[in-house]
């Protein structure tokens, strides 16, 4: 990985669906790029707008969300270092979600009409975004089941290790342990839950030795405890064997009726 460079941990996650032409590194490279700083919980895109460029970040951490009944916030995903935030919008005309800083954060904005135009010039390069695009959808359908089948603990133990692996997969976690800069509020926004609930299933998780939890910082103690309770299995993100097969991670847990015992 080209750490460093802006594009670097983008053509990264790109070529894990196979290694790109010098060309399509280049034209990854040459994409005009406007970087913008963002502090901790900023918008970064509202709902309904049109934007005109895609987001990528570059550092920190950005939550997508909508709104239900006025004010009761429900975070749909987190995106960390290396996704393009909103993919979607090269062929969408306007978000039906809101983009915010999780933390203080660093994007960069893409013009679209830059990127059509190497997608349009590149087979190699328009599959891998596409394929960047189906892992979205499929940690989508991930968090619809994690907050429709689960109770509250296996919820938050999902995506734990969800960002666990996510970081790892970026070289932002090492040792089962990583930080970001996310409240109980947060959390418990994530996981369809109150913020008083998300306290007690973050000391619960404790209590069980399954983890080390401070404000900004998660170390997972217990890496195979922890999967099982989340019903966890990282097949639906996609990762090369060479990311699996990281220290720690990329371990099956086969799921069961009973995952707290």
């Amino acid at each position: 990985m080209e750490i460093g460079r802006p594009y670097s941990r983008l053509l990264y996650r790109l070529e894990w669906s196979g290694v790109l032409s010098p060309q399509d590194r280049q034209r990854i490279a040459e994409l005009p790029l406007t970087v913008t700083n963002f502090a901790a919980n900023q918008e970064v895109a509202r709902q309904g707008s049109a934007p005109s460029s895609c987001t990528l970040v570059l550092g920190g951490f950005l939550y997508s969300h909508k709104l239900a009944r006025g004010s009761r916030r429900q975070i749909t995903s987190f995106l960390v270092p290396g996704n393009i935030a909103d993919l979607h919008t090269l062929y969408l005309s306007s978000l039906d979600h809101s983009l915010s800083a999780l933390g203080p954060a660093v994007v960069a904005f893409l013009p679209h009409t830059a990127l059509r135009d190497i997608l349009e010039r590149s087979p190699a390069l328009a599959g891998a975004f596409w394929r960047e695009a189906f892992i979205e959808a499929a940690i989508f359908r991930e968090w619809v089941t994690n907050l429709g089948r689960r109770d509250a603990i296996e919820r938050v133990a999902h995506v734990v290790c969800e960002l666990a692996v996510r970081l790892q997969a970026v070289d932002l976690a090492r040792n089962l342990c990583f930080s970001i800069p996310w409240t109980q509020t947060d959390l418990a926004n994530s996981c369809g839950i109150t913020s008083v609930h998300a306290n007690r299933v973050v000391q619960e998780l404790r209590r069980l030795g399954l983890v080390d939890w401070d404000s900004k910082q998660v170390r997972i103690r217990d890496w195979n405890a922890l999967a099982k309770l989340g019903d966890f299995s990282d097949d639906y993100l996609q990762l090369p064997a060479a990311v699996k097969d990281k220290p720690l991670l990329g371990q099956k847990v086969a799921s069961t009726s009973d995952p707290k015992h």
